[in-house]
């Protein structure tokens, strides 16, 4: 016969106290004698007794203020509505146990606005934070504070390391630069010289480009068969005319480029500039199969696009941070998600 499950009247019973003593006990709240208070947990731990969190989320009239920090999804920055759109979806499961979430943005190319952003999160004094750490040093400073008043923070689409994060949802950064020199290595001449591009200024203090650039030039120095030239350049802005005006100037010098590598989701900026100019015979990789993409990806000029679930890196984010403010429940802290290789054939079934 299956044992019924122990209540909190029959614990009240057997402990010979009253149902309010063992509410206070087993949800630590009030003064309870410490002779009963032992009495009522080994009574607990006896029985296996475990609480409903759930239900008593449920229930729950306080509300639990959780705060998202992301690039402000705009035209140019098209790829921050997926992780937004799992945000939103989350938070609508979750309405019902009193949680809200309060969205901050800042702009992609300024440090500055994101600082301004983190003051504003500070006020709020959120039961938890969700952002991408893209500003290695900024992020760092937020951290500090965040962990100086306790706040719990998970981040999306790259991690930093060194501190004390309750979880991160997202691919390996460095990994998945080493899956797009693996598609480039393979769609380009054994001697072709191949350009790296990250369309982003100081590129050392952002954090996900850099760990995708140092995983791409790692895989040719393990064991890549291309034994071309890796060149590197930083294109701070997206602006069409500063892009044409770089890469005039390399693709004058180097004459023997067989491959590009964005190390972001502008890939389509550098398709327009190949279509212009006629450069059909060079293999172009990049990340994210967002519209702008996905048009050049059909038509030819893209080859392949690396996919990293923006979608569920924000729905999962969420939800770590309620299951371990609300429910109290051990998460796991790293949960890297696959990146997937897109070309023109698979993007049919790819958002099915």
């Amino acid at each position: 016969m299956v044992k019924s499950k122990i209540r909190i009247k029959d614990i009240a019973e057997q402990a010979g106290v009253s149902v309010g003593t063992v509410d206070r006990v087993l949800h630590n709240r009030g003064e309870v004698a410490e002779e009963t208070k032992k009495k009522i947990l080994d009574i607990a731990k006896a029985n296996n007794y475990h609480p409903n969190l759930i239900a008593r989320a449920l229930t729950s009239k306080k509300q639990c203020i959780f705060a998202t920090l992301m690039p402000s999804p705009t035209e140019e920055d098209i790829f921050w509505k997926r992780p937004l759109s799992g945000i939103s979806d989350a938070a609508t499961e979750l309405e019902q146990f009193q949680v809200k979430i309060e969205k901050f943005f800042f702009d992609h190319y300024n440090e500055q606005d994101f600082i301004q952003q983190t003051k504003e999160i500070l006020k709020l004094r959120p039961a938890g934070v969700v952002f991408p750490p893209i500003f290695k040093q900024e992020s760092l400073d937020f951290i500090q504070k965040l962990e100086k008043q306790n706040i719990p923070y998970v981040f999306l689409e790259s991690k930093i390391k060194d501190c004390n994060y309750l979880a991160y949802v997202g691919s390996d950064g460095y990994h998945s630069g080493r899956v797009a020199a693996n598609v480039v290595d393979f769609s380009t001449p054994k001697n072709g010289d191949i350009l790296i591009i990250n369309l982003a200024k100081n590129l050392e203090n952002i954090h996900h480009l850099n760990k995708r650039t140092q995983g791409f030039l790692s895989y040719f120095m393990d064991h890549g068969r291309n034994t071309g030239l890796k060149i590197n350049i930083e294109i701070p802005t997206s602006n069409t005319a500063l892009i044409k005006e770089k890469l005039n100037a390399v693709l004058s010098k180097n004459q023997n480029i067989k491959a590009i590598y964005i190390t972001g989701s502008k890939v389509h900026k550098i398709a327009e500039y190949l279509i212009h100019n006629n450069l059909d015979e060079i293999t172009l990789v990049g990340f994210d199969p967002i519209e702008q993409n996905i048009k050049y990806l059909k038509q030819g000029t893209i080859n392949y696009l690396i996919g990293q679930h923006p979608y569920q890196q924000g729905f999962k984010a969420i939800k770590k941070l309620f299951d371990h403010v609300m429910l109290h429940n051990t998460i796991s802290r790293d949960e890297i998600l696959p990146v997937d290789i897109i070309n023109r054939e698979s993007i049919k079934l790819y958002f099915l």
